[in-house]
């Protein structure tokens, strides 16, 4: 069993060929004989009521976001999804989206749905939900230093090597004081554009709640049996508390 977790942690986290995200890229080594005051075993009760409060939060904040899609041939971009909006409230308090002008879309190789970019453009979208541990393992990895703070690293893993399921995979980094996610990085099905590795940074933006300030996916993507090189970059900003 130790084996196989060992596998699947390299498996999810590792670079393949097919892929530019990597979720190691600039880290510091990882400690893996420090010591952390969350176990595994409560790691899923307090994460989940921890994010079942930041989607809460979330829920009365408004805030920019620009979305980017773009497919490769290599590394020259032949097709790209642009698009600049602000969420915000109306007068009776409701949710509201206004898309800037100038927004374009010249993607040709592969067709993102109106599904894939109200996804995208919901930071909500990346949260871990209790449906996210579903068949899943939780392995403490040790810490590792991230933008001057020391981060506990909790690895989510599926239990069988056939059953990938639609559950998250992947590396959470959390901070210590609040048991507050301040990183993912892995893959889902449920994952809008494809089950691709997404990398989804939070910051401190708005009071005690750390929000999504930027998600980022790049890989090979099966289209019409063919791979296409797909690059997603979504950058949510400027949050501003309901009125």
């Amino acid at each position: 069993m130790t084996k196989f977790l060992s596998f699947i942690a390299a498996w999810l986290l590792a670079v393949p060929a097919l892929a530019q995200v990597d979720c190691n890229a600039g880290l510091e080594p990882i400690d893996t004989a420090a010591d952390f005051t969350l176990s595994a075993r409560d790691y899923i009760k307090t994460i989940v009521a921890n994010e079942h409060k930041f989607i809460k939060a979330l829920g009365s904040y408004g805030y920019s976001v620009d979305i980017k899609v773009e497919t490769l041939q290599g590394e020259t971009v032949d097709g790209e999804f642009h698009r600049l909006s602000v969420v915000g409230f109306d007068s009776s308090g409701a949710r509201r989206e206004t898309v800037a002008e100038g927004a374009q879309n010249t993607l040709a190789r592969f067709k993102l749905s109106d599904k894939d970019i109200s996804v995208l453009g919901d930071p909500m979208s990346f949260a871990l939900t209790p449906d996210s541990f579903a068949d899943r393992d939780v392995v403490y990895s040790g810490r590792q230093k991230l933008d001057g703070s020391n981060l506990a690293i909790f690895d989510i893993l599926p239990r069988s090597d056939k059953d990938f399921g639609h559950a998250f995979g992947g590396r959470t980094w959390v901070r210590g004081r609040d048991s507050a996610i301040v990183r993912t990085c892995g893959r889902s099905a449920d994952y809008p554009v494809s089950a691709m590795r997404f990398e989804v940074s939070r910051a401190q933006v708005a009071g005690e709640e750390y929000f999504p300030v930027l998600a980022r996916g790049d890989e090979d993507t099966p289209v019409d049996g063919q791979p296409v090189r797909i690059r997603v970059t979504v950058k949510y900003f400027d949050y501003k508390a309901k009125p």
